[in-house]
């Protein structure tokens, strides 16, 4: 039987947000936050190079569409 089992399980546990009012984030942002954080733990995990953990975070970033990508020279 094939193994079915989601290999990029949250390393944080749930837990509630204890941030409220101005500022604090909403259940969207908190689960986009999650989805980013997930991604980028498993593009650093099958990056050959050892990306950095900004540089993970970053191509997450584009490939969840939430920023353009960045030509080389960029900062």
């Amino acid at each position: 039987m094939p193994d079915t089992e989601d290999p990029w399980k949250p390393t944080r546990t749930e837990r509630g947000h204890r941030r409220t009012g101005p500022g604090g984030l909403t259940p969207e942002q908190l689960a986009l936050a999650d989805d980013l954080h997930t991604r980028a733990l498993a593009l650093r995990a099958a990056s050959e190079e050892g990306l950095s953990i900004r540089e993970a975070v970053a191509l997450a970033a584009v490939q969840l569409g939430l920023e353009p990508p960045r030509t080389e020279g960029e900062s």
